[in-house]
């Protein structure tokens, strides 16, 4: 498995990837109707233009194409320092869950935040998202918790919590 910057050919598959990951990530968390809605098609058209604006996303993938993407830059929190980097998104395709592609693309994104003189980093993730909080703290991560917020997917409203991580010198 290798990680690179994500380029505007790749658009195609992080929308895919983006899709299929949400639709059974946050089965039972977000409205069934909400993932149904969700198309390959529409979040390609977005990703072609953040991949030809230049946006910070890599790719990880195998001999056989991508299997996950990462979004990483300046965080973009209000309450955020100076020296605060965010984990934008980050999503595996299900098939290659807990195969260490989410452990490479955020130990990729971590080396970039500290390479652009970030010391910390922090992510949003929603609180019913067992799954994926537990992966977040497997990897340094804790739960910020001056931060929780409610977001709304699909008429539901969802706890959203930030985590944050200090980065050791």
């Amino acid at each position: 498995m290798i990680i690179r910057p994500a380029r505007p050919e790749d658009a195609l598959r992080i929308a895919t990837i983006h899709v299929d990951a949400w639709r059974v990530a946050y089965r039972g968390i977000v409205p069934d109707e909400f993932l149904r809605a969700l198309t390959v098609e529409q979040r390609h058209a977005g990703w072609r233009r953040i991949l030809e604006a230049g946006e910070a996303v890599w790719v990880a993938e195998d001999g056989e194409g991508a299997l996950g993407w990462i979004s990483a830059a300046a965080s973009r929190d209000a309450d955020a320092a100076q020296s605060a980097g965010e984990i934008w998104a980050v999503y595996v395709h299900p098939d290659h869950w807990r195969k260490g592609a989410g452990r490479a693309l955020c130990a990729a994104a971590e080396q970039e935040l500290r390479r652009r003189g970030f010391t910390e980093a922090t992510l949003w993730v929603l609180k019913e998202n067992q799954r994926a909080v537990a992966f977040y703290r497997s990897i340094g991560f804790a739960h910020d918790a001056a931060a929780d917020r409610i977001i709304e997917r699909g008429g539901k409203a969802l706890g959203e919590v930030r985590m944050r991580k200090e980065f050791v010198p």
